[in-house]
């Protein structure tokens, strides 16, 4: 093992192990917090340093005072190993400047994890004494056992070594966590081993603390293949022939739920699953115990070959009130592009089956793809021109990520380069959501500008439609760009006074979007 990793195992034998864990950009990130609450149940202190956060689709790189900041926290809370999230590829030239200057500054040993180690693990060694691969309860649990124990670590399932002739000893994979149930919840009772970092503020305590959205999580992977998510590449390559969505019961999450309400007073959950289950038996169990047990209104993501009247309204008796669902494009891009096959009209009828139901549709589209024509763009508008109001607007530009399979066929057919991927990329930094002041094609500003505007109930659809025959704007877009700037500073001045006056405008969503400079389409 190199020096710093030799000074780890030779400084913690026969005591718990202090341990930072580093989220970036993001203060829910759910493994922190479950890997924290595992490791603090095995007896070792951990403290959880939210370094920063996203900002209105611009991610602002560390200040000096950030980072000294970090370097200050590692110090003073003595920690003997520093642990980094990278939830996305995205992050990965964030983490690295981060870890090298806690090397030049502390040498402490540190250890990644997170979906972009997992699928570029070597790459990460070389910047990382560890990489953590998969899952990362268990094996960052065993890890800190092994260390209070002084045994042997370099045989950790999931965890890579850097070595101190440069190479790096790699493990294999323990099989997946079968049993969520088992896991233990994320912590919300620790809040003085809580820090956020971000700007001028070192700030004690749980940064999620009155934020009116509980976000939770009843299940792991996905049972669906898109080309542009890491659950295919998860699914192919990182754990063939291993169930990858898993699901929790709906006591355990009631259970969770009920256990962070006695610390925090939010006012609707968020389910956050890439695709909410909805196996019958397991549904009409939740949709018995929800209500009764903790009666709070509630949101989903889901996707549209799911979707059926007789489970939304099941869901909607038990307090659902709104739907996050993708349709990213029309028809033909979405399973020319993504792999996802849905027409068009079935897109139409759910959305008309969520505004009979009572429920808000939140639909998520993506923009900035390379093989969208003229048609399907003009498609595009009249699928969501159909959409009964109220509804909502994601409007996402398109990411591709490593090792997914979107980033295979582009690079296959030549219509990116190596450059295009996030990681060497950093485009979503200020382009995740759609931003108009971002140079694209004025053909693609003409219509993401009308297709925004759709959402808005103040601006009249006939408007809209004669707007997207003009030849003159097509070309030349620029009045539509104001319209849609005003229309959506109007909504979100909407927004924002209906939050306010429900109590539910917090410090930390006014951080995240009060700036005029980066607003994003709604």
């Amino acid at each position: 093992m190199n020096t710093r990793l030799q000074r780890l195992v030779a400084s913690t034998k026969g005591r718990s192990v202090r341990i930072g864990i580093v989220s970036m950009y993001d203060v829910e990130n759910n493994a922190v917090r479950i890997i924290a609450a595992h490791l603090r149940k095995s007896g070792h202190h951990v403290t959880e340093i939210y370094f920063k956060d996203w900002v209105s689709n611009h991610l602002f790189p560390a200040t000096d005072l950030e980072l000294q900041n970090l370097v200050d926290t590692v110090r003073d809370e003595r920690l003997d190993l520093v642990c980094v999230s990278i939830r996305a590829s995205a992050y990965y030239m964030s983490a690295k400047f981060l870890t090298e200057h806690l090397h030049q500054e502390l040498d402490v040993a540190t250890l990644w994890g997170g979906m972009h180690p997992t699928l570029c693990p070597a790459e990460c060694s070389e910047t990382a004494d560890m990489v953590l691969k998969g899952e990362g309860e268990l094996a960052l649990t065993e890890l800190a056992n092994h260390l209070q124990a002084g045994e042997d670590i370099q045989g950790t399932l999931n965890v890579d070594f850097s070595m101190a002739d440069g190479t790096v000893k790699t493990n294999a994979l323990r099989p997946l966590v079968k049993d969520l149930d088992a896991l233990e919840y994320r912590d919300y009772t620790s809040h003085q081993d809580k820090v956020l970092i971000f700007g001028k503020e070192l700030v004690r305590g749980d940064p999620m603390h009155g934020d009116p959205v509980f976000q939770m999580m009843g299940s792991r992977g996905c049972i669906y293949k898109c080309s542009y998510c890491y659950n295919s590449t998860y699914k192919k390559d990182i754990y063939p022939g291993q169930k990858w969505f898993r699901v929790r019961s709906p006591r355990s999450m009631i259970d969770e739920i009920q256990q962070a309400r006695k610390h925090w007073d939010f006012k609707r959950i968020r389910f956050d699953d890439e695709v909410f289950n909805f196996q019958k038996g397991w549904l009409e169990e939740f949709c018995e115990l929800y209500p009764r047990e903790v009666g709070l209104p509630f949101e989903i993501f889901i996707e549209p070959k799911l979707v059926s009247e007789e489970r939304m309204t099941m869901l909607r008796d038990a307090g659902l009130v709104s739907v996050y669902m993708g349709i990213q494009s029309s028809e033909r891009v979405t399973g020319h592009l993504y792999d996802r096959r849905v027409k068009n009209k079935t897109v139409e009828e759910i959305a008309q089956l969520y505004h009979r139901l009572g429920i808000k549709g939140h639909f998520q589209l993506i923009f900035d793809d390379p093989v969208s024509t003229s048609g399907d763009k003009e498609s595009l508008f009249k699928m969501v021109e159909s959409f009964p109001a109220p509804y909502d607007l994601y409007l996402f530009s398109m990411t591709v990520f490593p090792g997914s399979e979107l980033v295979n066929k582009l690079l296959d057919n030549k219509i990116i380069s190596k450059y295009d991927v996030e990681g060497t990329n950093t485009r979503v930094f200020y382009q995740h959501r759609v931003n108009l002041k971002y140079p694209r094609p004025v053909e693609d500003t003409f219509w993401i500008s009308l297709i925004q505007m759709q959402s808005k109930p103040f601006v009249p659809k006939p408007l809209l439609r004669t707007l997207s025959k003009s030849e003159f704007l097509k070309k030349h877009p620029w009045p539509l760009i104001q319209m849609a700037h005003a229309s959506n500073f109007v909504k979100m001045g909407q927004t924002t006074l209906r939050m306010a006056a429900d109590g539910e405008l917090t410090k930390t969503l006014w951080r995240r979007w009060a700036n005029v400079d980066t607003i994003i389409t709604t």
